[in-house]
């Protein structure tokens, strides 16, 4: 009974993007093991780049999909022989034969229609692919990603509040930065790489200030002053089924990981929030710059002779113009905006505990049901402090 109540909120720590709380989670048993799905569909995406689509006949490749789907089944089906499992069985663990069987049996097919570089060139994905899947599935980010948009919808009131603050001061200044020809001359003409970069030193400054404050968000978060408030803040949760002795300590130190997961929790749903600041904005400057900016003065601004067009629309005379510059323009501030807005809610008093007023009950509920889960797990008490 314990067990399946441990188990119960185990699925409730992974659904909340924190599944290093769970007490010896593994690769073996649950991290690969969890990305079977993914795994199974780029092990027969792999190996289907034995194809050549443009070169070869239908015929032909119809032929070699039926080779590769035959190569890549014996392959797994010779994987289970060698470790005394059924035929057709599928694994319940996914260990270090399986891994190489995944990064090694696509190769194959490529290898029989002498494609050696298509080989390498699986060789080289299933690697890549590997470390991708691990990262994804170690730290539940896609269960991570739902819950922050949920909490997202969830904050809607609180960010509204944020928005109707900062939004008259914002709007002043990048107003005035939108119908200015200097920014139209860096930022209409960036493309490619410079351009990603630009947005990438952005997100990079983004991300530096709501890092700085999320260490002193886990230690309040991690403090109870007594087991009448954990008990409180569990119950709404699966915890609340689990009987813990208010002997126990309330101190449980958080390893490395957990430390980790704690992070992407806080930095994800900020991302969601600032992201969403970002593109409302940003659709704001394009609808803007549609109306009131014409083909010839963005073309004047920027110092050029012509610029893509993505559509015009006639509307009581005036031509309005979709330009891919509009769109730069538009994209660049609203990075920009999107940077400053974090900026103000890592750094002003007010913003910021307005801000958190989510953030900080939803982490400070989860340690709640990790000391909870500690407490009552037979292997919780025996544990060591991983770093």
């Amino acid at each position: 009974m314990d067990r399946a109540l441990h188990q119960a909120v185990e699925r409730w720590f992974t659904s909340r993007g924190v599944p290093h709380f769970i007490i010896d989670y593994s690769a073996r048993t649950d991290i690969w093991t969890r990305a079977i799905p993914l795994l199974i569909l780029a092990y027969v995406a792999r190996g289907l780049n034995a194809l050549n689509l443009a070169d070869w006949s239908t015929a032909r490749n119809l032929v070699a999909a039926g080779v590769t789907i035959a190569v890549l089944v014996l392959g797994w089906t010779i994987t289970n022989l060698v470790l005394r499992r059924p035929f057709w069985s599928a694994p319940n663990e996914v260990g270090r034969p399986e891994l190489a069987a995944f990064v090694i049996g696509p190769t194959v097919p490529s290898a029989i229609f002498e494609q050696w570089g298509d080989a390498l060139q699986a060789l080289l994905q299933g690697v890549i692919v590997l470390g991708v899947i691990y990262v994804l599935a170690a730290f539940a980010v896609g269960q991570l990603i739902l819950w922050a948009i949920k909490s997202s919808f969830g904050q809607a009131a609180i960010l509204g509040r944020l928005l109707m603050r900062a939004l008259p001061q914002l709007l002043l200044f990048t107003i005035f930065l939108f119908i200015n020809a200097e920014v139209w001359q860096v930022a209409g003409t960036l493309s490619g790489t410079p351009y990603v970069i630009c947005l990438g030193v952005f997100l990079v400054l983004s991300a530096v200030f709501v890092l700085s404050r999320i260490p002193r968000l886990i230690d309040s978060s991690a403090r109870f002053e007594s087991w009448n408030e954990v008990e409180s803040l569990v119950a709404d949760t699966p915890a609340v089924a689990l009987a813990v002795s208010h002997d126990a300590p309330l101190d449980q130190p958080l390893s490395g990981r957990e430390k980790m997961d704690l992070i992407l929790v806080s930095t994800f749903n900020q991302a969601v929030q600032v992201t969403f600041v970002t593109l409302i904005l940003t659709i704001f400057f394009v609808a803007f710059g549609l109306v009131a900016i014409p083909l010839a003065t963005q073309i004047g601004w920027m110092g050029v002779e012509e610029t893509n067009v993505f559509f015009t629309i006639t509307l009581s005379g005036r031509d309005l113009v979709l330009t891919e510059a509009l769109i730069r323009v538009a994209g660049f501030l609203g990075a920009f905006i999107g940077m400053y807005f974090t900026v103000v809610l890592s750094t002003d008093d007010k913003y910021r505990a307005e801000f958190a007023e989510d953030t900080a009950p939803a982490m400070h509920e989860a340690l709640a049901v990790r000391l909870v889960y500690r407490s009552t797990h037979p292997e919780g008490s025996t544990l060591p402090d991983n770093p």
